[in-house]
């Protein structure tokens, strides 16, 4: 694994910070209203805590990283790689579930009839 650069700790700290504001829009709003059933929505609820938690871990050891580099040379690159991959396979879950989410939603407005065709 190839040593990580201050350049390389900003575009992280970027990255997991919109990450976990995604996080915490996809929570509030999955939480809204949830028209799943009971264990489909414990378990993507589950997953949007998992990234969130990850995701904060592995910002809070990046933001260390960049303003000490003393610190970073304590922090193991797996403390933050292995968090990290965890948000963001998290994120990915998410994602999928909302793509499906959104064309189950355009099929079944596609396969009701119009009611301005009914005249």
């Amino acid at each position: 694994m190839r040593e990580l650069t201050t350049a390389d700790l900003g575009l992280l700290l970027s990255v997991f910070a919109v990450l976990l504001i995604a996080f915490g829009i996809d929570f509030h709003f999955s939480t809204k209203g949830a028209a799943r059933h009971r264990r489909a929505r414990w378990f993507f609820g589950i997953v949007t805590l998992v990234g969130e938690l990850m995701t904060a871990l592995t910002l809070v050891l990046t933001w260390v990283a960049i303003w000490s580099p003393a610190a970073w040379e304590s922090i193991d690159d797996m403390l933050v790689f292995i968090p990290g991959s965890i948000a963001i396979g998290c994120a990915v879950v998410l994602t999928v579930d909302k793509v499906v989410a959104r064309l189950q939603r355009l099929r079944s407005a596609s396969t009701r009839p119009d009611p301005s065709q009914s005249e």
